[in-house]
């Protein structure tokens, strides 16, 4: 691969770059070489296009398929493109849009005449982005005998890839132009061109620049705009005939662009029209809200003022006396919220009934206007309350029955006026009545619903697993997660548990103790982590393989056999009980004293330590005799049956034929005597047979 990076500095502005005229580049691209051609400087974020990719990529079509109208074709063609001028003949547009908003192939296409004038397009393909789909977009490009451009977009990157094709002495070849305007870490300084005869290679190119992450295309339950970035459109564009590379075409074009220009003008104006109306029509209602809240207040003042001015004929004629009580049965009724209904000189609240149910409030002149305006006043007060809500559910019905009954014609002015207020109680206690049935009702509702919930609570509480606190980490876990010591019963998380377990049995240390337990004092006897939870911990093989050594060695213990030489695990109760030890191969059955390590014949005689036992057993099967004064053994070759012992300090005389002592003396007399009396009985001369 052959790599080209031309310093800026060293090409005037009006100069080509260093690949211009200069064959040997063409040469290496048609022997199969890949070169990648990046001029320092020509880059879009270096003109200030942070998203004008797209921009750069159809200007690039459009630049280089005008050089091809101008008459440039094959090698010369490639040199061109290659060039420093046409490089920053291309990036030049990204200086134009500071924009941060990406825009789509088909967006810019369709909105500036400058493209959609110039180019043409063939057709679009979307899918994912992968080397198979990518080879199958250039082999469509390929397919197309003219000049062509492909613009491939994986969001937020657009990359485009020309096809040139060029004559050479082995036949037509068709190289490939990816135009990345992007800086890498191939062509880090600025835009890069890849030029390839190879469209397996070229393909691959376009896999690695539009990589997409595997994850992103596995997970379905991203949103669709994030499954959107994983995928790619292709735009494959060619030439428009004629071309607009003249003067009079890039005039229609600016004219073009200008329409389209005054249009958009054309519709902001109408828009901040339109906003200033809405702002004017905003500002009269905001006026006409506060007029109407002026009204209300107004309003309310006016009911304020009526509802507290006393009526002196209502207050002179018709209040009751302190002293009066009411002579119906009728109970008594709650006085409405607010002011009072009844005159400021009223000295006790009474129901309507009780007030005009006595003789001396229904007799009277009519009703004057004060009253009248007394009625009125009531009458908006109890639209107040019933707008505040303080007359309740019975507010609607107590108004419609005090409407009836002030708006109806009366045939007698007292008559009636009792009767006005008779209905307005009754009406009154009825709605009360609803009230508290109503209110009954919802307090069952209330309490059943709250009964329901109580339960639930408690069937959950029921399934709610308990948690434990571990006594190492001091961490909370389910329940089901405690390893528990059954002697103690302390519990502990089982990640603690089993270090604590391996930490014991890499020091070779068992039974193993509650960590607990053995930092209490007071505790005799602690509690030992079973076996059967030590397997539950997870233990791995070599660790579990210690284990069972630790519990082969706690039950057994290792005998070695001196004969077979040979060691066998045996029963370490067995081996402790057993004085004499015997090897348990089948073959061997050699046996040893535990204590003396001598060894002890199968068949032979009891064995004992100081071997007083296997001389026991040789004397009686030898027929020798003990002292029995000092029990020293003697054998008696010949002569009589009378022997002396002669261990120093004994002086026992004995019989040789039946053992019995016969004298313990040193003095000759006293064992002549014993010796003629005991033979009296016994033999004197009588040999005994050795065995």
């Amino acid at each position: 691969m052959t790599r080209l990076d031309p310093e800026s500095s060293l090409v005037a502005p009006d100069q080509q770059a260093s690949v211009q005229n200069n064959p040997a580049v063409v040469e290496e691209v048609l022997s199969g070489k890949e070169t990648i051609v990046s001029h320092v400087g020509a880059s879009q974020y270096q003109v200030g296009g942070i998203a004008a990719c797209g921009l750069a990529g159809l200007n690039f079509v459009r630049i280089v398929l005008g050089r091809v109208e101008e008459g440039l074709d094959g090698g010369r063609l490639l040199e061109d493109v290659l060039s420093r001028r046409t490089s920053d003949e291309v990036i030049s547009i990204c200086s134009r849009w500071a924009s941060n908003v990406h825009l789509e192939v088909e967006d810019i296409f369709q909105a500036m005449p400058v493209f959609k004038r110039s180019l043409s397009l063939v057709s679009s393909t979307y899918g994912e982005p992968s080397f198979k789909r990518f080879r199958a977009v250039l082999s469509e490009l390929q397919s197309i005998t003219t000049y062509a451009a492909v613009l491939i977009t994986r969001p937020p990157e657009i990359i485009t890839c020309f096809k040139l094709p060029i004559d050479s002495p082995t036949g037509r070849q068709d190289v490939f132009i990816i135009f990345d305007s992007h800086p890498r870490t191939n062509h880090p300084d600025g835009a890069g061109l890849i030029v390839n005869t190879s469209l397996d290679a070229t393909a691959a190119h376009l896999e690695n620049l539009l990589a997409v992450d595997s994850r992103v295309l596995a997970d379905r339950s991203l949103q669709w705009q994030a499954q959107l970035l994983a995928q790619f459109s292709a735009h494959l564009f060619v030439a428009r005939a004629p071309t607009m590379n003249g003067v009079k075409e890039l005039t229609e074009a600016v004219l073009e662009s200008s329409l389209v220009a005054l249009g958009l003008h054309t519709e902001v104006s109408d828009l901040k029209f339109q906003n200033s109306n809405l702002s004017r029509e905003r500002q009269s209602v905001e006026r006409e809200l506060d007029e109407l809240k002026d009204k209300y207040r107004s309003i309310q003042r006016r009911l304020d003022a009526a509802t507290k001015r006393p009526c002196a004929q209502c207050s002179q004629k018709h209040s009751p006396p302190s002293s009066r009580k009411s002579t119906t049965n009728h109970p008594e009724s709650q006085p409405l919220s607010g002011p009072s209904r009844l005159p400021a000189s009223s000295p006790t609240p009474l129901s309507a009934l009780e007030y005009f149910s006595s003789p001396a409030n229904i007799i009277g002149s009519p009703p004057s206007s004060e009253s009248a305006d007394y009625l009125v006043a009531t009458q908006l007060q109890i639209e107040m309350d019933i707008d505040r809500g303080h007359l309740g559910h019975s507010g609607n019905a107590f108004r419609s029955s005090y409407a009836h009954a002030v708006t109806s014609k009366p045939r007698d002015v007292h008559m009636d006026d009792y009767m006005v207020a008779a209905q307005l109680q009754m009406d009154w206690d009825r709605a009360q009545q609803d009230d508290a049935s109503e209110a009954q009702a919802r307090q069952r509702e209330f309490e059943a619903e709250d009964a329901l919930l109580v339960a639930e609570r408690a069937a959950l509480q029921k399934e709610v697993q308990a948690v434990f606190e571990c006594g190492v980490c001091f961490d909370k876990y389910p329940e089901d997660y405690v390893a528990r010591i059954p002697d103690c019963t302390h519990g502990f998380c089982r990640d603690c548990m089993k270090g604590y377990v391996v930490s014991k049995l890499q020091d070779k240390l068992y039974p193993i103790f509650c960590p607990i337990c053995v930092t209490d004092n007071a505790r005799v006897e602690p509690g030992v982590i079973s076996d059967d939870l030590v397997q539950v911990l997870g233990l791995n093989d070599n660790q579990y393989q210690i284990l069972q050594e630790l519990q082969i060695a706690s039950l057994s213990i290792l005998l070695h056999c001196r004969k077979c030489k040979e060691s066998v695990f045996v029963d370490r109760a067995e081996y402790e009980a057993a004085p004499i030890l015997v090897c348990p191969l089948p073959r061997c059955n050699h046996a040893w004293c535990k204590s003396c390590q001598q060894v002890i014949p199968i068949d032979g005689p009891k064995h004992s330590c100081d071997g007083s036992s296997e001389l026991e057993h040789l004397m009686k099967s030898r027929g020798w005799k003990h002292c029995p004064g000092c029990k020293t053994p003697f054998q008696k070759s010949d002569g009589c049956n009378h022997m002396t012992c002669m261990s120093p300090g004994c002086n026992t005389h004995f019989c040789y034929l039946c053992g019995q002592s016969i004298v313990r003396s040193a003095l000759q007399r006293e064992v002549r005597s014993a010796v003629s009396v005991h033979y009296r009985r016994c033999r004197l001369f009588e040999d005994v047979a050795e065995h």
